[in-house]
């Protein structure tokens, strides 16, 4: 158990700490907020379609993972031995 002596030095310094992370989370939020509404229409039309590319390279990866489970069962077991 805490000794009042130390509590009375303990409360405010953790109000202290925690107002000041309070508020560098609150700067770096509305930092990204701010960043995001000067992306020109060009950057958001290339973000989308870079984001499309990735959806269907994450599909293609899953359809590939899917036909060597099919044609090698343990191919993910071998894979993990040669790495």
């Amino acid at each position: 158990m805490l000794r009042p002596e130390i509590l009375v030095f303990m409360i405010p310094i953790i109000a202290i700490v925690m107002g000041i992370g309070s508020g560098m989370l609150k700067m770096h939020y509305k930092h990204k907020e701010r960043m995001m509404n000067h992306m020109s229409g060009d950057q958001i039309a290339e973000l989308d379609q870079m984001s499309k590319i990735a959806d269907i390279l994450d599909q293609r990866v899953n359809v590939l993972e899917r036909i060597l489970d099919d044609e090698v069962p343990n191919w993910r077991e071998n894979n993990d031995k040669t790495i």
